[in-house]
């Protein structure tokens, strides 16, 4: 075997992106390079003939002539051998309760990365502490045939309460709410009460703002802190949450 059937390999594998750094990458050289053959040299070979096409220092989407993959399994694969999720916009997108495009794709991991334009969309990278990823509520599924590590949308709502920046169409968790069970939304609290008090608040202020049953955890939550659902934005003001709407 040689060169040319790395794309191949991935394709069949069905992964969509080289990482040079990654245990993938390691495990397809080992069975497809004749040992003492140069990485760059390889990949460099495979771009002139359009078979891939860099998308960053180290990361090559693998182009297949049968489709294009969705940038979710873009950003996913960038991240394989790693311990991650997608979430927020594009994870709530993916299950359906967000229907607007989606700019930016956020990836949580263990350490921070410049974001990468693929196609239309960006793939940011951010920083969770441990204690909070080792919590993480996703599951590893399949999108349009890729492998793909997905948010509940019980932990996409409590990272876009908790992080302004990690969500794009914010001001559309009210309707996401809205199709949430009441099992979902006492499990949402109950999370973002761990992750922080200002979180907590947000979902309160947001749970009593569309009129759905409020959790009981948050029934008794008494909030000590002025806050805000969009730093920096001062809306209406509740002083049961002590929050500025928008």
């Amino acid at each position: 075997m040689s060169c040319a059937d790395i794309p191949d390999w991935y394709l069949r594998h069905r992964i969509p992106v080289i990482n040079m750094s990654s245990a993938t990458w390691l495990e397809a050289r080992s069975q497809v390079l004749p040992s003492g053959y140069e990485n760059t040299t390889c990949l460099r070979r495979l771009a002139k003939a359009g078979k891939v096409s860099q998308l960053a220092r180290g990361l090559w989407q693998v182009m297949d002539p049968a489709r294009e993959p969705p940038s979710l399994a873009l950003a996913d694969a960038i991240f394989r051998d790693t311990v991650h999720y997608v979430t927020t916009d594009a994870a709530l997108g993916a299950e359906g309760l967000i229907d607007q495009p989606v700019p930016s794709i956020t990836v949580v991991v263990r350490k921070k990365s410049k974001p990468i334009e693929v196609g239309l969309a960006t793939i940011r990278a951010v920083w969770m502490a441990e204690s909070n990823l080792s919590s993480a509520a996703f599951t590893e599924t399949s999108r349009e045939g890729y492998r793909v590590s997905l948010a509940t949308p019980v932990q996409a709502v409590v990272d876009a309460l908790a992080e302004a920046d990690w969500m794009t169409h914010r001001t559309l968790l009210p309707e996401v709410l809205a199709q949430l069970p009441p099992r979902d939304l006492e499990l949402a609290a109950d999370a973002a009460l761990v992750r922080s008090k200002a979180a907590a608040a947000r979902l309160g202020y947001l749970i009593e703002d569309a009129r759905l049953p409020m959790p009981r955890v948050l029934e008794a939550f008494v909030p000590v802190t002025r806050t805000e659902l969009t730093p920096g934005r001062r809306g209406p003001y509740s002083t049961r949450w002590r929050v500025y709407g928008w």
